[in-house]
């Protein structure tokens, strides 16, 4: 069944908020509050400052994708009413953390990173779907890219934000232990999702990995065990985003190459 398309107010407020997180840095930056840099607890698992770059990515895709579903309507996912809804809480959740950070509100802000991470996990799990055949194949790819890359980097930062609140008012932020336990729930959490849609949305392993790489960098000469947790956590990516990839092209298994029907992609 073709999904029903999507128009309207609800298409166009994508729009709006697709560019509202991106204007959102502008208060802070403008001097109207801390920096993100600013209001957060450097910790031994924060990741390298570049890293954080890869929001201009974001930005960039979520702008892309708000445009094409107000040009195609549609979003290249069998229910692309509910993606949308997801991703337009996420881009609103973007700029309110923007803004309560901004506003030193240490504990509004894991708040408002775990909402996201709630509905962008949600989007993932509709993006890794079978796609919407009547879609253009691109919608389907951009779509899935932009899902991997935003669900991959909330769970990396709701990790982050939370042990920021903790270090910041309840434990010591440079106590290995118990930065150590949020390291390695963010390890599980991560490897739980890859297994579940990684090799559909490429995207969101490799994210991680970005995230990993960074806190590595930070790492490297000041704690081992962090060091080798992050370096653990990217070659357990990498081996079970490769299983679960091999094991979806054999012959018969849901979900694979062969066991789709001939021409369902009606040449898309």
């Amino acid at each position: 069944m073709t999904p029903t398309r999507i128009s309207g107010p609800i298409t166009w407020l994508a729009v709006f908020l697709a560019v509202a997180q991106v204007l959102a840095p502008v208060v802070p930056f403008s001097g109207f509050g801390a920096s993100p840099n600013e209001s957060t607890t450097d910790l031994l698992i924060t990741p390298a400052g570049y890293t954080f770059s890869i929001w201009s990515l974001i930005y960039l895709l979520s702008i892309a994708f708000a445009v094409a579903v107000v040009w195609k309507g549609a979003t290249g996912t069998g229910d692309p009413r509910r993606l949308l809804v997801d991703l337009e809480v996420a881009f609103a959740g973007a700029a309110v953390w923007i803004l309560v950070s901004a506003a030193e509100w240490t504990w509004v802000t894991p708040i408002v990173l775990t909402v996201m991470t709630v509905v962008l996990l949600d989007a993932a799990r509709i993006a890794a779907r079978p796609a919407d055949d009547s879609a253009p194949r691109w919608l389907t790819v951009l779509t899935r890219i932009l899902v991997g890359v935003y669900a991959a980097w909330a769970t990396a930062a709701v990790f982050q934000n939370w042990a920021a609140a903790i270090g910041a008012d309840l434990a010591d932020p440079q106590a290995l232990g118990w930065q150590l336990v949020v390291l390695v729930a963010c390890a599980v959490v991560g490897l739980a999702v890859t297994a579940s849609v990684g090799s559909v949305l490429i995207a969101y392993p490799l994210t991680l990995i970005w995230a990993f790489v960074g806190i590595i960098v930070t790492a490297l000469g000041e704690t081992t065990a962090v060091v080798g947790v992050a370096v653990g956590t990217i070659v357990a990516l990498v081996v079970t985003t490769v299983t679960i990839a091999v094991l979806r092209r054999r012959p018969g298994t849901p979900g694979s190459a062969l066991s789709t029907p001939p021409g369902s992609r009606h040449g898309r």
